[in-house]
């Protein structure tokens, strides 16, 4: 099985929209002893281990084009048949350090994963897709669509961003390690619960 790290955020200045990248970052560091940096080619950016059972893969597109990397991706690369295809992205539903493991669902809020979930489906026969959404609330109250468009477009800050490289960063890396030793995942949900509760009872 070959683990597959999809990372999806704007280019240019970090900031809470662009927290996958973050992660896949901070990922492709802890593995650096087996993985090489990420090689640019156009839309996205690749790297693997030697064995391809662990594979970076970085948008180079806007978030709301996220569809256009993930298409060069499925053309121009031999991804293994029996990938997960696991998305990183900044999930402003969940408050940081939280991590949440999903499938997609009918009506997406956000709008880099509404735009790659069209585009993935036409491939869903030949791979499982996965959701790792990064915490990175609480958003501001009642928000309308201006005030929300801002506030994820700006900075972590100098705590919360080393809350997201320390505690949700080894959150993620935990989810990793159970999806690799998993015969199946079966139930996603069940999945996400059942490793909420490893966690806990490895943090008490």
């Amino acid at each position: 099985m070959s683990l597959v790290l999809f990372s999806i955020g704007n280019p240019g200045p970090s900031n809470r929209h662009s927290t996958g990248h973050l992660m896949l970052k901070l990922l492709l560091d802890n593995f650096s002893s087996t993985v090489k940096q990420l090689v640019p080619k156009s839309t996205y950016s690749i790297t693997s281990n030697a064995d391809n059972s662990l594979i970076f893969i970085k948008s180079n597109t806007y978030m709301n084009e996220s569809s256009k990397a993930w298409t060069k991706v499925v053309a121009n690369e031999k991804l293994p048949s029996d990938s997960i295809i696991i998305i990183l992205y900044d999930d402003f539903e969940n408050d940081i350090p939280s991590v949440k493991l999903s499938t997609f669902k009918k009506n997406e809020s956000h709008n880099g994963v509404k735009n790659l979930m069209t585009v993935m489906m036409q491939n869903e026969t030949r791979y499982q897709f996965l959701k790792l959404g990064i915490g990175i609330g609480p958003k501001p109250a009642q928000a309308d669509k201006a005030t929300m468009s801002s506030w994820v477009l700006s900075p972590f800050t100098l705590d919360q961003k080393q809350i997201i490289m320390s505690q949700s960063f080894d959150l993620c890396l935990f989810y990793l390690q159970q999806i690799a030793e998993a015969d199946a995942i079966g139930d996603v949900g069940k999945f996400d619960s059942r490793v909420k509760k490893l966690w806990k009872a490895e943090q008490s």
